[in-house]
């Protein structure tokens, strides 16, 4: 049997969706799929150093993944009030990008005509349409969907429940909040947050917090 040792970066909530959609994708595999062995978790808060979480120890801190040259990593660090610094983050444990495994729940739905980079993660329920691209470390929560043709860039996240209809682009490391929906054609830009619930017809700049139906521009992050 073909098994991949997996470490997953950070122990929040996201963390341990992912750790459900491996052991999710362990019982659906076929006799001939390769399945994951999660060995643990990487995270930087010193009270969490010696524990476990969810059963599975915690290894060590990010800077530390790698001493774990046989295993492949999965990031799940990256809430509404992190989601910019996604790229630091994971440049903390100094590996390239091919060491990131994509973990699909087996329950969602990604056309053979899509490409997702290293390192993302589809959550239940979550579709990905027809030629739509995903980069590296893109997170789809459950029920998300990117329709078809769309463009997401690197470390985006979709929370539960958000749309993009087709032909949406997405800049690298963007937060489209649980339930918001976005118009087919129009660009998120880079940085950007869209809140939860919100329906997003014109355009979003980059580095803004824009929120409400429709959505309007809240304030801009500072660089």
């Amino acid at each position: 049997m073909n098994v991949q040792p997996v470490i997953i970066l950070g122990t929040g909530g996201t963390c341990l969706d992912i750790l459900e959609a491996m052991l999710a994708h362990n019982r659906s595999a076929g006799p001939d799929e390769p399945r994951f062995e999660c060995r643990g978790f990487l995270d930087d808060d010193p009270a969490l150093q010696g524990g476990e979480v969810a059963g599975l120890p915690v290894l060590g801190t990010l800077a530390e993944a790698g001493r774990f040259a046989d295993c492949s990593f999965v990031n799940g660090i990256g809430s509404p009030q992190s989601f910019r610094h996604k790229a630091a983050i994971i440049a903390k444990t100094g590996l390239p990008p091919e060491r990131f495994v994509t973990v699909r729940h087996p329950l969602a739905d990604v056309s053979p005509s899509a490409r997702l980079g290293p390192g993302c993660v589809v959550l239940a329920g979550a579709a990905v349409g027809a030629e739509a691209v995903l980069g590296c470390h893109v997170v789809l929560l459950q029920n998300a969907v990117v329709s078809h043709h769309c463009e997401v860039g690197d470390g985006c996240c979709l929370a539960s429940g958000a749309v993009l209809a087709g032909r949406v682009r997405v800049g690298q490391l963007a937060y489209i909040g649980a339930n918001a929906s976005v118009r087919g054609g129009l660009h998120i830009g880079s940085g950007a947050l869209v809140g939860m619930g919100s329906v997003v017809l014109t355009d979003v700049p980059p580095h803004v917090v824009v929120a409400g139906n429709p959505a309007r521009q809240l304030r801009t992050f500072e660089s």
